[in-house]
Order: structure tokens, then sequence, then C-alpha cells
């Protein structure tokens, strides 16, 4: 599934390829990713908007319309946008098209589709993010003592379980957990509690530095993830622990194990990551 560093690449390459693009029409090969819209009421809505900008809040991008509407989409596991200056048959697993002032196309692929799109006001979006989503951990937390207030909700939490719940704080899954929690030497089990200021202050700088080495290398491709012009990420060959069970630890050389923590698959050094 795409993390803050894939989303990021992705809005930042839509924004450049999209700004003031009028959208002209729109077509749906799978009706579910609309909830309770259907593909005429969709494209009533958008057609003939103008797209003022892409950005991204946590795992969510944000097209901003004309009108004061925000086209939200989830990618979900496998969904991906690709640009393309001119029209493009669409392969098998293309579950929407938009069609653009100029004869360009942007075109949504979702092998599994689970992708979800919908359509906000500006003004209400605003609210609901507001309690179904955290601080953004690349935008929103200015300093450590911020990041400390938060990890006082839940001090009984475990970290992984902590990290995961968007609510919390926004943008981290999977890979980037493993992967953080692994650079500040920190259990995925351990509960926030017993966190001491130094294992804090290392936790904050181990989530900045993972997302910035992942959207500085285009992001991870270990399954389907590619950006808007088609290109794979490389930052899966830079990753110490996340699928690199019973190879030795990059820090310590004990075996990685993968286990269960709040419910996903977790990949860590039980002998350099304590508890």
């Amino acid at each position: 599934m795409p993390e803050l560093p894939e989303v990021e690449l992705i809005a930042r390459i839509l924004k450049g390829c999209l700004m003031e693009k009028k959208i002209t029409g729109t077509k749906f090969f799978f009706q579910g990713m609309l909830g309770k819209l259907s593909p005429a009421d969709f494209a009533e809505q958008v057609q003939g908007k103008h797209i003022l900008g892409v950005k991204r809040r946590g795992k969510y991008l944000h097209f901003c319309l004309t009108g004061e509407k925000i086209l939200e989409v989830h990618l979900r596991m496998t969904g991906a946008f690709f640009f393309f200056p001119e029209g493009r048959r669409a392969d098998k697993y293309i579950r929407a098209i938009f069609y653009l002032e100029g004869g360009s196309e942007l075109h949504f692929r979702d092998i599994r589709k689970f992708g979800t799109f919908r359509l906000w006001d500006k003004e209400t979006l605003e609210k609901t993010n507001k309690v179904r989503l955290g601080p953004d951990l690349w935008e929103d937390i200015p300093d450590l003592s911020f990041f400390r207030e938060i990890l006082k909700k839940k001090p009984k939490s475990s970290l992984k379980a902590f990290l995961l719940d968007q609510r919390n704080f926004s943008g981290l899954g999977n890979i980037y957990t493993d992967e953080a929690l692994f650079r500040a030497g920190l259990n995925p089990s351990r509960r926030l509690e017993t966190l001491c200021p130094d294992d804090q202050a290392k936790l904050l700088q181990a989530i900045r530095d993972v997302l910035g080495e992942g959207i500085k290398c285009g992001g991870v491709s270990v399954a389907n993830y590619q950006d808007p012009y088609g290109r794979s990420g490389e930052f899966q060959h830079h990753l110490k622990v996340y699928r690199r069970e019973k190879e030795p630890c990059p820090r310590c050389g004990q075996v990685i194990v993968r286990r269960s923590v709040a419910g996903r698959g977790t990949y860590f050094c039980p002998a350099c990551q304590v508890m």
C-alpha cells in the first residue's frame, strides 16, 4: 500500500501535470470506488471544473477543484494514477479515466479494486479530517515537545499499534513503521509509557529520516507501486528489516524475525530493538 512518501511523490508529480487543466469528462469501469455516487452524478459534479492543485494529507490525495470542491482519493493497496499527454487505450485494470482539456488523460489503475473516490465540500472535509486524522508526520510536527504530547494519549498502547492508527499520526503504514522502529532501536511491541525522553527523540528522528529517504529514493516498490509516469521507486533496496525475515540484522548480525504485532506482519531484530 502506498504510504506517505509514495503519496507525497504522486501529489507532487500530478500537481505539475494537472495544474489549471479542465476536466472535460470521466469514465468509470468500476462503480464501487465511488461509494454512494453514481458515475453520472460524479461526472456532473466534476465536468467543466479546473484542477487548482493536488495535495496530500496523510495517505490521502486531494484534488482541489474550482467551486471549493475536493476530490479525495485513497489508493489503498494497489491504486495508482498514470498521466498521459495524449489519449491511451485502457488496460484491463484501469478503473477510471479523467479526460482533460487539450487531449491529455489521467488513468486510475487498481488491481484489487480497493481504492476510493469521494467528493467533498472543502469546509466539510477540513472538519472531518480534524476528527479522523492526526497530525501529518511530514508536515505537522513542529518540534519534539509537540510529538511527546501526542505520545501521551495512549500510554498503554504498543508502539506499532499507535503509529499505525491514523487518528494519532497520519501517514505511516506497515513498511515505514517497521523501518523507523528499527532505526530507533525500539521493539514494535513496547508500550509507549516505557519510553524515556531519549527514546522519544530517537523515534521522531528515525521517522523523519525514513520518510525523507523514502521520498528522495522515489518510494518503495515491493509490489505494484509506480509513479504517474510509470517509474518504480528505489527505496526497497535500502530497507533494513522489512521483508528480510531470517536475514542477518545489518546492525548486530542477529537473525531478523517476523511476528504479528497489532494485527500486522512485523519485521524486527529481537536483539537490538529493545523492550
